[in-house]
């Protein structure tokens, strides 16, 4: 970099923010023990949910869930997405919490493009997207993952697993 050329630190855009997401959910799937390649259900149901909290003053926070089963109509009441279990159902449930608190860090620990504003000879300056490789030596970040699956059970009311 030249004293011509300035990193900015913009905000993440949504698209930017889908690939973060994205590879927090591969590592998700990758770290379930119960997603091996020598297991298989012959039934199964699952429900994912997404929320955001934000520092913008017109929408600090956002909820979006998708189930594969109907889940329970009344309000105020969760039930278990796999319609009438069997005695030995199980209930498996994991939990990503991230903060995100400079974009252009994240950039460079996701391998996505960094803003580059460079100034030209005639004063003029356009902005570039840089792109470095993922930095790994950034570490993982601000991640917490927690075992939600006694949670999720009391939750549903389902029965803890006995030994």
């Amino acid at each position: 970099m030249t004293s011509r050329e300035t990193v900015v630190n913009k905000p993440l855009s949504g698209l930017e923010i889908k690939e973060i997401l994205r590879a927090h959910f591969d590592r998700l799937l990758e770290n379930e023990g119960m997603l091996g390649h020598y297991i298989a259900y012959g039934r199964l149901a699952y429900t994912i949910t997404l929320q955001l909290h934000t520092d913008n003053p017109m929408q600090r926070e956002t909820s979006i869930s998708a189930s594969s089963q109907k889940r329970n109509d009344q309000p105020g009441v969760e039930a278990p997405p796999l319609g009438d279990p069997s005695p030995g159902v199980v209930v498996a449930g994991s939990r990503l919490d991230y903060s995100i608190d400079s974009p252009n860090e994240e950039r460079l620990r996701h391998g996505l493009t960094l803003p580059v504003v460079v100034r030209g000879q005639d004063g003029t300056t356009q902005t570039e997207q840089v792109k470095y490789p993922p930095q790994p030596e950034l570490g993982a970040g601000d991640v917490k993952v927690a075992d939600v699956s006694a949670a999720t059970r009391e939750a549903w009311k389902v029965p803890a697993p006995t030994p």
